[in-house]
């Protein structure tokens, strides 16, 4: 039980966006965004995560436990983004706010607080809002203030961590477009053990069907590739080689304020827990 409890608070850490990412769930992108908006927009954006796990995977198999794992975590974040204008480009610098609290019925440790805080954003070299495409690099950087450091609380880590995107809409039709992103996160060892984290790479595609000009829904597959951890030679957490489906409504009420909600599933893990999550975005534009 001491081992696979180990498996699962290391293959916790080595996730960054829990349920497919949704301890970081505001930098995991969601359909629609990487859409540049207008410069001198500004949007805030609250998220509310339910993310549940009760099995455990090593190697790709299920890890025998005396009883089920029993995570859930609870995560709310806080994220703001301007777009203005730079050096002829569009950008959106950013800072993003998760907090939450974490349960593991396993072992009965409970955990709550703030995690760590990202800053960064987006610079756009195609920002076609008429004709519905858009081509974004992304750089945030996320520092270790969270609580709990090193606790296997899913929204704190004791290290630095960047993550780098680049991201592309296209307008199929009137009524298809298609996301494409692709993602690296780099690491920094842990500052209290020395252990070091392999670079973690990500695969997004979202399919998105609009329902009319102001809702949408969508079908995302996501692939998480890396991320093993090392600490003197043993191995703390595995390599992910995990697979992620998505589907999202999402629609604005009015011209300001969107509302989305997702429910995404693991389908396919290689090492750590396999989480299935449910979220509400609440977004509102000035």
């Amino acid at each position: 039980m001491r081992q696979a409890h180990k498996t699962f608070t290391n293959a916790i850490l080595a996730a960054t966006l829990a349920a497919g990412g949704t301890a970081h769930a505001a930098t995991n992108p969601d359909p629609g965004d990487y859409t540049a908006l207008p410069a001198g927009t500004d949007i805030s954006l609250v998220y509310a995560v339910n993310a549940r796990a009760d099995q455990v995977y090593a190697s790709g198999s299920k890890v025998p436990l005396p009883r089920n794992l029993g995570l859930d975590l609870d995560i709310g974040i806080f994220r703001h983004v301007h777009f203005m204008n730079w050096g002829g480009y569009r950008i959106d610098p950013q800072i993003v706010i998760p907090f939450g609290r974490q349960t593991v019925g396993l072992t009965g440790t409970k955990t709550s607080g703030i995690g760590d805080i990202i800053f960064g954003g987006t610079l756009w070299t195609i920002a076609d809002l008429a004709n519905g495409e858009h081509l974004g690099y992304t750089a945030f950087i996320t520092a270790p203030t969270g609580k709990d450091k090193s606790m296997g609380f899913a929204l704190s880590d004791n290290r630095w961590a960047v993550d780098l995107q680049v991201g592309y809409i296209r307008s199929l039709s009137a009524k298809w477009t298609v996301d494409l992103i692709g993602q690296a996160e780099f690491y920094q060892r842990e500052r209290s053990t020395g252990a070091k984290r392999d670079p973690l790479v990500r695969g997004h595609a979202h399919l998105r069907y609009h329902l009319s000009e102001s809702s949408h829904i969508a079908a995302s597959l996501r692939q998480s590739m890396g991320g093993e951890e090392k600490l003197n030679g043993t191995t703390l957490a595995g390599r992910k080689n995990d697979t992620n489906l998505q589907l999202t409504w999402a629609s604005f009420l009015t011209k300001q304020v969107q509302v989305q909600l997702h429910y995404a599933q693991d389908v396919k893990v290689e090492n750590g827990p396999k989480v299935k999550a449910l979220g509400l975005r609440a977004l509102y534009a000035f």
